[in-house]
Order: structure tokens, then C-alpha cells, then sequence
């Protein structure tokens, strides 16, 4: 709250500066009094006029009335955006073009403005060529732009008119801008007719010998009538023209035929101006200036009596539905006149509004399924035991075709009015539209229900593909299995899903199913009609209708092998159909090749592993679009290809540490074409610390960037390119100089596929494209590897998955897999037969009575089924990985539980088994230490009570493995992968690696310091024994004997 200056009265905050006086004294709209009050840092979220320095109210910008209006100027900030930008923004396009666009900032105590300190700076470049201002102060980059004329000049003169002939002439540049007139209308001295901060000029004709400025525009020109008080405006003219008149001056479009040369220049060169606000990066030379496209459209007047007349010739009878004439019978020529109303009215003539829901969504889907096809049905339902579908909308939804789609939909209910004592809510389905595969379900309560019109905009995630859909125990679902909402499991509301043939809230309500058997029936609408969901080839209530149109036109639809979509009919297009293209072609049939680009890479250029590739794509009056992907090369490679769908005009090359290098430079976009290029080091971007010494670094930005011309002069041609921390720039010719182009360039750019990333352990995504992308790829942080960033090569994380995974090929045979895999099968059944015959012959021999009187052959006999069960387990996960792999195993229900379950079992056998053999040790040591007193019954009930324990503690332990492991899908053109991962969170990480370390390091000491004791004990009972030798003799002696002690545990 803010407290008024001499008063009681406080105020909100939102209500300061808002152009209303609430305060006695007006203090809340004077922004001295709210920097006393301390209120300065709520300024931040208000707009500031930059030129004015004036704050206003939010709700006053874009509202149609200018609050940062300058005196006599027609500019506005808060109305206009572009200028709000320019006035903030340093941009290369515009620096020391000799119009001020940048508010001044202060700079070691002076005020600098991008025309301050332009000394470096050529002011005639491909930005200011022939934009039709003079850029430069004599006028030079507009020197032979006019071309409209037969009398031209040399390349150091102006094409003026003479004060004293009255006739065209040429005027050395050296007397343009010099404070003198030299031409008529004062066209060698623009400024004089010329204001900072302006953007558009209007008069240009300045009007001789006057003591102040006076300034006409091209209407007034040989308009027979003086405007100037010595009539400069017409001395020029051809007399005796009776057919020009004051309205329309000789510079009037429709005069262009009867103009002579003299005034065909000065209507050229005197014509309203406009500075261009922001100019966008460009390869072009030619930057024609924007000219007023104010067209004179001649509007027919109408008197007010005749606008009533027509006013009341007819009047909408059906309100916004549409009035039709209804033939009841042709013979006798009777008709009748009827409404057809929208959803949203409904009576005779559309005169009553139906209680709705107005429903706006936008959907997301993650990178994983961005070419995956949805069926998404959104449904009013109530929360009665019938739990009635009111009114329910389905459509299709494919990311790469709707990504930036609204969609708006009515919902009525089904009675009128409605039921004011149930409530409501919007409930989502989606599912994979071609497999018919169940996503999951969104709810959104309607709150307020008493609303008559109720409207709703959300945007929904769609679940990602594999993710667990989190079911409850709920004994109420009758004939179906409880749900939980996918966009708020924390909450645990949960809903039934019906099995076939029923419906209701607890499925307890039987139906006759009408849909078709192929398809999905998901409930019954409130005029007990069935749901369903169709096939991709099927439409209708019923699917019973077959959509042919991918059959019919096979040979003429996709191309490339595409797939072929029948377009939805709640999609408003004159297309029938859509393709999803493989990789390698785009098109709205596929029938575009993308353009490959091979890359080489010179001996002299140092690789990294991972190189990003950045796309420039160059818009006309555009800021340029950027697309960065990734790939890797090994360190034997010195090539790369690159498949690329997008057009594009510049490539640059990433490596560590920012090191960039000019990849390729196309002036005009060629698609469908094979591009070779070496990449020297010549390539290379070097960054301004390595061209100018630190104290130019240390300098402010907008001092700096006037002298990015220099490295590209200085350098000459060993130069093609350099950077600093937010841009990137070209060195090109112009006109016998070699000069600098920068584009801005974020370096450090946050890659997440807008959000919705699948890539995990925080890995960063790249898209194909940058609006509704197909395809994505990840590219992972240290010690994370696959496709997904799935995989861990740090601490415990390393898994048999992750080693052999991707050198397993699927649909290929054994016998033709590569020999990494052949290898790997081959050491596996030999490492797996001689487990088995250890691990059966050890049980045997371990389950001997004799053995088993003593703890210790408990331990081994429990070590011995550990060992016999850890083989078993093995083979079994690496049968099960190669067969996965091949593709020979699909059912995702069995590789869900054996990912579960077989990883924990292992883990958990292992573990046991060194602790096992740490006991073994443990035991031997104690029957040295106690020797005739070791008691062997005491020995074997401890051995029992601590084989259970460790068997207790290692698997609770280990428990909480499985709750963190999940299927996961990678699917690219050349296969389609499962994955069994783990996906902890980083305290959990840092517990598993505390139990790995604490599971291995615990048992191997143990076993050390039992082995000491054991060798010990004995070399001093045989140095006792036998006096003859000494005792480092026995104890040199023992270890020799014992040392496979000391390597068992490693």
C-alpha cells in the first residue's frame, strides 16, 4: 500500500502512476514523491519512456492513446514497440548512420550515443547504400542511386538543381553538408529539414533566404501556388500548365507523364522519407529505402438519409444463426422460414444463449513423440453415479502439423438449464491414433459451476511415450481398473476406466457397445449413444465409414516411403491428406531430398568429440533464424555428413570451448543439393581478445562495435570471420574495401527443445526445426552416454545394457552380428557353463553334514547358491538383452518385470556373496584366535542367525532400485530400441553410490584384516612350535602359503 502526503488515504501500489489522481495532493502520479516514499524498485514492472524518461501504468501501453509522446513529434513509445526497442537496443544495422536512434548512455562520465565516436566507422556499407537518406554527411553512399533520369553524374558529384538556371547540374560531394546552399530546395543540406529521434520526414523542400526554417513537402511543389515567400516551390516549373491543380501538385502520381527532368528530380529527392526503425542482418547490396505505401483509395460517400434507408432494408432475423427458406411442397409453392443457430444459441431465431463451457487448448508433446499421431477426445461429464458424457468434441492432433494450433471448442449441457447441484469438469483422453495405444487422461474441474457461460484456456502435456500410467486400488471399479489423472498424479484423483460393454462412475452400468471391433469404446453420451474411437482409416459415430483416401491415391500421395495421414475434418484445409517424411526428405509429399553437406576436416584442426553445427537462415526485413544440431566423430575421423531439411544461408562449426569456425556461405538458398567443404584453419572465427589488446576488450559495447571494421581491413583476406560475446561477424568486400557484417549471436543458448526434452540426465535437445520439429537428438553431459542420455560410465553406474547395447543390431541374426557381440556371446556360455559347474559341484560339496556343523560351512554352502543363482540370473539378463535387442522380444509387459526385477536380483546376490565371503574369513580368523576353545555348535547358530540378517540388510538396501526403473523407447528410421534404466534423483544418486561403496569397501576389509590375522597367528604358533627357524622365516613362509587371501577379495 502506498500513504498519501498529508493524508489518511493509502492506495495500492498497482494504482501509482496510472494517470488517475487518487492522492489529495497528486503525489502518486509525480515519480519524485515515489522515489522519497522508497518505492523505486516497483518501477521495474512499469514502461519506461526512454526519450521522455517518463513511467507509465502498464494498462497504458498498446491502448491506442500515446502517453510518451514527444513535443511535435509524431513517434510514440508505448504505442509502438519498434521504437521502444531502437531507443534500448544497440544494433550494428544502425550504428553511425547518421540518425540518432539510441537513448544516450553514460560512459565514464559522457554521453554516448550510436553516433558518437564515429571516426572508424564507413558510413557507406550495404546497410546505407541506397536507402534514400544520406547516411554520410556528404551524401556519398546515394551518389548514382537515381536512375530515373538520362543526366547523370560522376561518381564524386550530386545531381542537384541550380538556384540560378533552374536547371540540373552536378555539385562536388566536398560542398554537400558544408552549411552553404548550393541546390534548389536545399537538397545538398537534408539536415536543415531533419530532426534526431525522427523517423519519418515529411517536408523535404527547404525554402531559400528565410531567418527561420521553413520546409515544404512534394504536394506543394508546381501546385500554382507560392508556399515559399520567394516562390522557390514553383520558379523551377513549366509555365502555363492549366491542368495541374492546387490539390494535386506536379509530384501527384497521375502527373508522372507530364513532368520534365528538373522536377522529376526534386519530386524524387523531396519526397516524404522514412527512416527504416530496425534493420535486419542482410547479404544484399541493394537496401531500397521504405517508402509511404499510403494508397489514395477514393471512398463513396454516402448522404445520412440514405444510410438509414439501407440501414432498414433488411434486418438479421435469426441473430447469428442463418436464415433459411424451407420448401414444404414444390408444386403448390409453399415455404416456410427457419434458423439455423450455432452451438452457443439456440430458439426460433437463435435468441437465447446456451449454458456452456468455451474451451480453449493448446497441447504439447515431448521430443519422443512429436511424429506420433493422437486421438484426443475431451468430454463434459458430471460427477452422478452415471457419470454422464454431455457433450463431447474428438479430433487428431500431430505435433509436427498442430504444434502452434488453439483449439476452440463449445461444450453444452445436455439439459437446459443445467443441473445446478452436480458439478463438472472437462476430462481428456488421448490416445496413439494408429495403434490405438492408451496415453492417459487429463481432468479440469470447472470451479465455478453457477457461471452460465463458463471459459477455460489450458495447455495440456500430453504423456510421454512408455511413461508409467499410475493406477490405484480401488475396489469400487466394478468391470474396469482405476486410473490417475496424468496431469496431477500428486493428488491422486483417479477415475474408472469402463471395460467394454459398460460405463459409469464405478463401471457398474452395462451397455450395448455400438462401435466397430477394431475400435475403442470409451463411455456413453447423455443420449446413450457409444464413444468410440477409430481407426486411422475409419470415421463415423460408429467407425463403420472407411476413409480410402491413402489407398486411393497411393501412387500419388507420399513419396520416399512417407506415411500417409488422412487429414482430420475438424482441421479446416483443402488437403486430404498429410505425410510424415523419414528422414532424408520434406515436402508436403516428401518429394523434397534434403540437402547433404560433407564435411572435412583438416590434419591442423583439432576435433572434439561432440561438434555443433549452427544453421543461419537469412529473412528479408527479418532477424535470422538460428537451428543448431550436434553430432559425434570419433578421433580416427576427419569427416562428417550432414542431412539438413531447413534453407539456410550460413554454417558454422562449434567445437569446445567456443571455438567456431565458417563453415559454409550461400548468398541464395539451393535445395536438394550435395555441398563438399574443407574445413582449414584459415576457417577459423577468432575472437576479439586475439585482435585487440585488453583495454579495447574492457570497453564498453557500444564504443567497441564502432571499430569491428578494423580486424577485417588490417587482416585483409586471412580474416573470413570473428566473435565476441554477442555477436558474430563476416569480413566481405565493398567497393575495393574489405569491411565487417555481425548478426547477433547468443553463445550461450539454453538447448531443451522448448521444453520438452525426453533427454535425460539433464542433457541438452536439439530440434530439426524451429517451429513444429520432427525429429530431435541429445547430446549428453560428462559421463552420460546413448541416444537419451541414459546410460552412466561414472562410479557403480556402468550396466550391461549400456556396454553391448548399441553393437547389438536389431533385425539381424546371430550368425551375421558384429564380433563384438559374437565375442561377447562366446566368453557369456563359457563364463556361464563353468558357473554352473562351479556352483553345483560347490553345493554339493558345501551340503555335507560334516561341513555344515561349523559356521563357516554354512557360509560356504550359502555362498555357493549365491554364486549358482548369480550365474543363472546373469544368463538369463544377457539372453534376454540379445534377444530385446534383435527385436525377437517385444511384449513390453514381460521386459518391464524382468527389468524390475532381474537387475535386483543380481545386485542383491552379488552383494550377499561378499559379504558371505567376508564371514567365511571372519571365521577362519576366529578359530585361530581362539583355537581349542572355538566352540562349533555356538559357530553354526550364529552363522544362521547372521546369514538372514545379511540377507535382510542387503535386499532393504537395495529395495529402492526397482521403484526407480523404467522402460524406456528409442526409435529413430533404422531401429526402434527398449532401454531398462534408472532415473534417481541426485540425493538418491548420491545414497546408491554410498551403499555401492559401503557394500565393497566393508567385505574387502574385512577380508584384509582376517587375512593378517590368520597369517599372523599361525606364524607365530609354528614360530613357537619350531624354535629353529625364526619368526619373519614362518611369516614369509605363511604368506607365500595364504596369499591368495590377499587377491580373493580384490
Amino acid at each position: 500500500m502506498y500513504k498519501c502526503i498529508n493524508s489518511s488515504k493509502c492506495i495500492a501500489i498497482n494504482r501509482l502512476m496510472d494517470s488517475t489522481l487518487d492522492c489529495p495532493q497528486s503525489d502518486d502520479e509525480n515519480i519524485t514523491q515515489i522515489n522519497k516514499a522508497g518505492l523505486t524498485h516497483i518501477l521495474k514492472s512499469y514502461f519506461k519512456c526512454e526519450i521522455t524518461n517518463k513511467y507509465i501504468h502498464q494498462s497504458l501501453v498498446k491502448d491506442g492513446v500515446c502517453d510518451c509522446k514527444l513535443h511535435n513529434s509524431k513517434e510514440c513509445e508505448d504505442e509502438d514497440f519498434q521504437i521502444h526497442y531502437i531507443r534500448k537496443n544497440i544494433s550494428f544495422q544502425t550504428i553511425c548512420d547518421g540518425f540518432t536512434e539510441l537513448i544516450p548512455i553514460n560512459i565514464k562520465e559522457k554521453n554516448e550515443t550510436d553516433e558518437t565516436e564515429c571516426e572508424q566507422w564507413p558510413c557507406n556499407n550495404i546497410y546505407t547504400r541506397c536507402d534514400g537518406l544520406w547516411n554520410c554527411l556528404n551524401g556519398e553512399d546515394e551518389i548514382g542511386c537515381d536512375l530515373s533520369s538520362t543526366f547523370n553524374c560522376s561518381s564524386n558529384h550530386h545531381k542537384c538543381v541550380s538556384p540560378h538556371t533552374n536547371q540540373l547540374m552536378c555539385l562536388p560531394v566536398t560542398k554537400a553538408n558544408d552549411g552553404k546552399i548550393d541546390c534548389l530546395g536545399a537538397t545538398d543540406e537534408p539536415l536543415l529539414c531533419q530532426a534526431n529521434y525522427k523517423i519519418i520526414f515529411y517536408s523535404n523542400f527547404y525554402c531559400m533566404n528565410q531567418s527561420r526554417v521553413l520546409c515544404i513537402d512534394t504536394k506543394s511543389l508546381c501546385d500554382n501556388h507560392r508556399r515559399c515567400p520567394h516562390g522557390d516551390d514553383e520558379k523551377f516549373c513549366i509555365k502555363n500548365r492549366t491542368n495541374i491543380s492546387i490539390n494535386r501538385g506536379i509530384c501527384h502520381s497521375s502527373h508522372l507523364s507530364l513532368r520534365s527532368d528538373v522536377e522529376q528530380f526534386l519530386c524524387h529527392e523531396t519526397k516524404e522519407k522514412r527512416k527504416q526503425q530496425i534493420k535486419y542482418f542482410s547479404f544484399d547490396r541493394i537496401n531500397k529505402f521504405v517508402e509511404n505505401q499510403t494508397n489514395n483509395v477514393t471512398k463513396p460517400v454516402f448522404s445520412s438519409s440514405s444510410m438509414i434507408e439501407i440501414s432498414h432494408q433488411y434486418k438479421p432475423r435469426c441473430h447469428r444463426g442463418i436464415d433459411l427458406r424451407v420448401w414444404l411442397n414444390n408444386e403448390k409453392n409453399l415455404t416456410t422460414n427457419t434458423c439455423l443457430c450455432p452451438p452457443s444459441f439456440y430458439g426460433d431465431i437463435c435468441q437465447y444463449q446456451n449454458q456452456r463451457v468455451s474451451l480453449t487448448m493448446k497441447f504439447r508433446a515431448l521430443s519422443d513423440s512429436w511424429s506420433t499421431l493422437f486421438a484426443i477426445i475431451i468430454l463434459l461429464i458430471d460427477d452422478s453415479e452415471e457419470r454422464i458424457i454431455h457433450s463431447y468434441e474428438q479430433f487428431t492432433y500431430l505435433s509436427l502439423r498442430d504444434c502452434k494450433i488453439k483449439f476452440n471448442i463449445y461444450l453444452l449441457y445436455s439439459t437446459r438449464p443445467k443441473n445446478q447441484t452436480k458439478n463438472y469438469a472437462i476430462h481428456i483422453d488421448i490416445y496413439e491414433k494408429i495403434s490405438l495405444t492408451y496415453r492417459g487422461s487429463l481432468l479440469f474441474p470447472i470451479v465455478y459451476p453457477f457461471l452460465p457461460i463458463y471459459r477455460l484456456a489450458y495447455i495440456a502435456d500430453i504423456p510421454r511415450y512408455n511413461e508409467n500410467i499410475q493406477s490405484c486400488i480401488n475396489s469400487q471399479c466394478i468391470h474396469g481398473k482405476c486410473i490417475i489423472y496424468s496431469n496431477n498424479p500428486s493428488n491422486s484423483t483417479s477415475f474408472c476406466q469402463c471395460n467394454r460393454g459398460w460405463s459409469g462412475r464405478y463401471c457398474t452400468m452395462s451397455h450395448n457397445s455400438m462401435c466397430t471391433s477394431d475400435s475403442i469404446c470409451i463411455g456413453v453420451s447423455a443420449y446413450n449413444q457409444s464413444v468410440c474411437i477409430c481407426p486411422i482409416n475409419k470415421f463415423g459415430y460408429q467407425c463403420l465409414l472407411v476413409d480410402r483416401i491413402c489407398q486411393n491415391e497411393r501412387n500419388f500421395s507420399c513419396q520416399h516411403g512417407g506415411q500417409c495421414i488422412p487429414a482430420d475434418e475438424y482441421m479446416i484445409s483443402n488437403r486430404k491428406f498429410i505425410c510424415i517424411c523419414p528422414k532424408g526428405y520434406t515436402g508436403d509429399r516428401c518429394e523434397i531430398v534434403d540437402n547433404k553437406i560433407i564435411l572435412s576436416f583438416q590434419h591442423d584442426v583439432v576435433l572434439s568429440q561432440s561438434i555443433f553445427i549452427h544453421f543461419i537462415e537469412v529473412i528479408n526485413n527479418g532477424t535470422p533464424i538460428r537451428t543448431t544440431t550436434f553430432r559425434t566423430i570419433s578421433f580416427i575421423q576427419h569427416s562428417l555428413i550432414i542431412h539438413w531439411s531447413r534453407p539456410f544461408h550460413l554454417v558454422f562449426i562449434e567445437l569446445f570451448n567456443k571455438v567456431y569456425y565458417l563453415a559454409l556461405i550461400q548468398k541464395t538458398y539451393e535445395r536438394s543439393t550435395t555441398i563438399l567443404k574443407m574445413i582449414n584453419p584459415s576457417d577459423r572465427c577468432q575472437h576479439i581478445n586475439e585482435l585487440f589488446n585488453q583495454t579495447f576488450i574492457q570497453m564498453h559495447l557500444l564504443r567497441r562495435i564502432k571499430y569491428y571494421h578494423l580486424p577485417c581491413q588490417k587482416y585483409s583476406l586471412n580474416l573470413s570471420c570473428f566473435y565476441d560475446d554477442t555477436h558474430i561477424c563476416l569480413c566481405y568486400n565493398y567497393e575495393q574495401k574489405r569491411l565487417a557484417n555481425c548478426f547477433d549471436f547468443k553463445h550461450n543458448m539454453k538447448f531443451d527443445c522448448l521444453g520438452q526434452s525426453v533427454c535425460e540426465n539433464e542433457g541438452q535437445c536439439f530440434q530439426d526445426t524451429p517451429d513444429c520439429p520432427q525429429r530431435s537428438m541429445c547430446i549428453c553431459p560428462t559421463c552420460f552416454y546413448g541416444t537419451r542420455c541414459q546410460f552412466s560410465s561414472s562410479g557403480f553406474g556402468l550396466s550391461l545394457d549400456g556396454i553391448l547395447g548399441y553393437h547389438i543390431q536389431p533385425y539381424i541374426s546371430l550368425k551375421h552380428q558384429p564380433k563384438i557381440v559374437k565375442t561377447s556371446l562366446a566368453l557369456t556360455i563359457i563364463f556361464i557353463i563353468a558357473g554352473l559347474i562351479n556352483g553345483i559341484l560347490s553345493f554339493i560339496t558345501f551340503k555335507n553334514k560334516t561341513i555344515c556343523e561349523v559356521g563357516c560351512g554354512l557360509y560356504l554352502l550359502g555362498s555357493s547358491i549365491t554364486t549358482l543363482l548369480t550365474t543363472i540370473i546373469f544368463g538369463l539378463k544377457f539372453w534376454i538383452l540379445i534377444f530385446a535387442q534383435m527385436a525377437h522380444i517385444s511384449n513390453q509387459l514381460f521386459l518391464q518385470i524382468q527389468c524390475i526385477s532381474l537387475d535386483f536380483l543380481l545386485r542383491v546376490c552379488i552383494t550377499m556373496d561378499q559379504w558371505l565371503n567376508a564371514c567365511i574369513a571372519m571365521e577362519r580368523a576366529m578359530t585361530i584366535i581362539k583355537a581349542t576353545h572355538f566352540h562349533k555348535k555356538k559357530s553354526k547358530q550364529i552363522a544362521k542367525i547372521v546369514i538372514v540378517i545379511l540377507l535382510i540388510f542387503t535386499i532393504s538396501t537395495a529395495i529402492y532400485d526397482p521403484f526407480y526403473r523404467r522402460l524406456i523407447d528409442e526409435e529413430n528410421e533404422e531401429s526402434k530400441r527398449l532401454w531398462c534404466i534408472t532415473t534417481y534423483t541426485s540425493k538418491l544418486q548420491i545414497f546408491n553410490s554410498i551403499v555401492h561403496t559401503f557394500h565393497f569397501t566393508v567385505p574387502f576389509v574385512i577380508n584384509l584384516i582376517s587375512a593378517v590375522i590368520l597369517i599372523t597367528k599361525k606364524s607365530r604358533q609354528q614360530s613357537n612350535l619350531q624354535n629353529r627357524r625364526t619368526y619373519t622365516v614362518h611369516l614369509q613362509e605363511q604368506i607365500r602359503q595364504h596369499k591368495h587371501l590377499f587377491t580373493a577379495p580384490v
